[in-house]
Parts: structure tokens; sequence; C-alpha cells
């Protein structure tokens, strides 16, 4: 399994380091949108990441389907776990994963009413971390 490299400074997030100075980049719809700031000064990397922060606040969020507040508070999580999606409609959690023959697949799990869905990300969420866990070995 291929391991992402760590970031060593978080807030480099969404910027470019150049030689000529810095670029904010943030992608929303295939559509890139961004400004550069010249020179390498404090001043220049506070102007850049104004600018981040403000288009950030100002595009919508990359993700469609967001995983409820609620559900994180009540399974004490502080960020959704990568590769649960949820599907309101549908109301179901759905789990992708590629199996041992290195087919991808998907796995889902469906709610009913409000207590419900709650069960159903918690049990989404146990499979995705034993599939993680079977990797690992």
């Amino acid at each position: 399994m291929k391991r992402k490299r760590p970031r060593a400074i978080a807030e480099f997030r969404n910027l470019r380091v150049l030689p000529s100075g810095y670029q904010v980049a943030v992608t929303r719809r295939k559509r890139e949108y961004g400004k550069h700031f010249a020179g390498h000064t404090k001043k220049s990397l506070a102007a850049a990441m104004r600018y981040r922060d403000q288009l950030l606040r100002l595009l919508p969020n990359k993700r469609k389907n967001l995983i409820p507040r609620r559900l994180l508070i009540v399974l004490g999580l502080k960020k959704p776990i990568v590769g649960v999606s949820r599907h309101p409609n549908r109301c179901l959690f759905q789990v992708s994963h590629y199996a041992r023959d290195g087919r991808p697949r998907t796995r889902s799990f469906r709610w009913s009413d409000r207590g419900g869905e709650i069960d159903a990300y918690a049990a989404a969420v146990k499979f995705r971390k034993s599939l993680l866990r079977r990797l690992r070995r």
C-alpha cells in the first residue's frame, strides 16, 4: 500500500511555493481559482494565506454529501472517516475498497430512521477499519 508523504506544515495546503513567490490554487468542479503573490517574505505569505482562507469561505465545499456533525459527535470522531460516503437520497453509507484480486468493490450500510443512521455509519466505519487492518498484515 502506497503511503502518503506527511505534510510538514499544514498551513501550506492549497499553496504552492514557486521560485518567484507563493501561488494560491483551489480547484472546484475542474476549474482552478488562484492568485500569485510575489516574493518569499512573511508579508507575501500572510497575504497568500489570507486570500486562500477567503477563497475557501466563498467557494462551495468539495464534498457533495457531508457526514452530519451530529453523527461525528455521537461516535466521538473529529473528522469523517476517509472511504465512507453518504448517500442521503438512497438512505445508505457506502464503503469503497479493492478486493484481494484487485477488483473494485463496494459495501452498503442502509438506514431507515435517524437512530438507524447512527448505527449504519458506525457499522460502515467498523467495516472500513477492519479492511485497513487486513491490508496492513
